[in-house]
């Protein structure tokens, strides 16, 4: 991407990777979405969307204008013609996979995570954290508005996420329909002030992210198939972080016992959360590896040379096994760079807790640890809750949840931090404090 310090000019990508179908392409080949109410059908869209078009003609601001004479604003995929943010033409993009079984927490750790990172990378880092669509990220601001927006004493419950409906797109090719996943994407930008913003062009990036719901990945499962690709992302995610719930697991929670009650240790036996799997997550997670090698075309042996984050859900209940109090701390410390304060991730403090959990985990799940180490080249283990507190049960529904004024989240926005200070050098600086 070439910079200048020229104003008024756009810079764009050599090319830029669809979100959606992943296909690449030159930013020359770009769809623009007309914008005239009369210029609707689309031939894999269907005839409720706006027509797709290659432009003949430009504004002297440089947008596309569509057949009748109005200026376009929506750019699309020349390939299966979905909607692209203007972001993926001008940043380059980090792909990351959250990935779990059923009832990990997948949806509330996205929810906690997002919504103190938009509070936490201005604030703390300088970094501008925002929706590239607010469209396309619709589920996870409805998301981050059940979990801290709703009335203080409402009991409140964020749905496990479906196979089907909004969080997926179906394109036509031919006679046969193809339904790609629902990306969230966000904008990731040096503020005025960040320590590096004189190469703010360059340290920009775009954040991808892919939430299936956690049965896509069970072992059994016909998902990514031709028709429905909806983890293809695999083939491009930087970073994977897996969750991986110990409640879920029966030595786990047999150890928990000895020092909690918390109503999510009861027996999977009908007394306890009906949203977990019976399947094994070490299962889920060689069924990722699995899909990983293929959709990267990997040797067997290949290890992953992307980010292995092992998020290690729900520590408010199980934190009991872990012999630290490093949770209790900050992992985002002060720092002064050229007279000026900065902020800057503690690589020490994340490396200690990830060998604590590390050794935690190989305790009583050492064939997931095994697993792990043996695909990718870097794993670190970080545990977070996503709510800090055991959910209460509705007397009336009987359902689970939480209420937005007990939701105090533990490690939260460390795996996101971690993985942005490890892709985007110079954006999310991190290091070790200095004595």
């Amino acid at each position: 991407m070439s910079e200048s310090p020229a104003r008024g000019k756009r810079y764009l990508l050599d090319e830029v990777i669809c979100p959606h179908c992943w296909t690449s392409f030159p930013p020359e080949d770009i769809l623009w979405i007309a914008e005239s109410p009369a210029l609707t059908g689309d031939i894999k869209l269907g005839e409720s969307e706006r027509e797709r078009f290659l432009p003949t003609e430009y504004n002297p601001r440089g947008f596309a204008v569509d057949a009748l004479g109005q200026e376009c604003r929506g750019c699309a995929c020349p390939h299966c013609h979905l909607s692209i943010p203007t972001s993926f033409l001008e940043a380059p993009t980090v792909f990351m996979s959250i990935i779990g079984a059923p009832g990990s927490g997948k949806s509330y750790y996205l929810a906690s995570s997002t919504w103190f990172l938009r509070k936490l990378l201005p604030k703390r880092f300088n970094v501008i954290f925002t929706d590239a669509d607010p469209q396309m990220n619709r589920r996870i601001q409805e998301y981050e508005a059940l979990q801290f927006l709703g009335e203080e004493d409402q009991l409140v419950e964020i749905n496990k996420t479906e196979e089907q409906g909004d969080l997926y797109n179906s394109v036509q090719f031919d006679d046969q329909v193809v339904v790609y996943p629902q990306p969230f994407v966000f904008s990731v930008t040096p503020a005025k002030d960040h320590p590096n913003r004189k190469k703010s062009a360059r340290l920009a990036k775009t954040v991808c992210l892919y939430d299936n719901a956690g049965e896509s990945y069970l072992p059994t499962h016909t998902a990514d198939s031709f028709s429905f690709p909806v983890t293809r992302h695999l083939g491009k995610s930087q970073c994977v972080f897996f969750l991986f719930d110990p409640i879920q697991d029966a030595r786990f929670r047999s150890a928990c016992r000895e020092f909690s009650n918390d109503p999510q240790l009861a027996e999977l036996n009908g007394q306890g959360d009906n949203r977990v799997s019976p399947i094994r997550q070490e299962a889920v997670f060689a069924e990722t590896v699995k899909r990983i090698r293929a959709a990267r075309r990997m040797y067997a042996h290949d290890r992953y040379d992307g980010l292995l984050v092992v998020v290690v859900t729900k520590c408010d209940v199980w934190r009991g096994l872990l012999p630290t109090n490093e949770l209790d701390k900050d992992p985002v410390s002060t720092g002064v760079y050229n007279y000026q304060e900065y902020s800057f991730l503690r690589t020490d403090s994340i490396e200690r807790v990830s060998a604590r959990v590390r050794a935690m985990l190989m305790k009583r799940t050492p064939e997931f640890v095994s697993d792990a180490e043996s695909f990718a080249k870097e794993v670190v283990y970080i545990p977070v809750s996503a709510t800090g507190v055991s959910p209460e049960t509705d007397p009336e529904t009987q359902r689970r949840g939480f209420r937005s004024k007990d939701v105090k989240p533990i490690w939260i926005v460390a795996p996101m931090l971690y993985a942005l200070s490890r892709l985007t050098q110079g954006l999310v600086p991190a290091h070790a404090k200095e004595k």
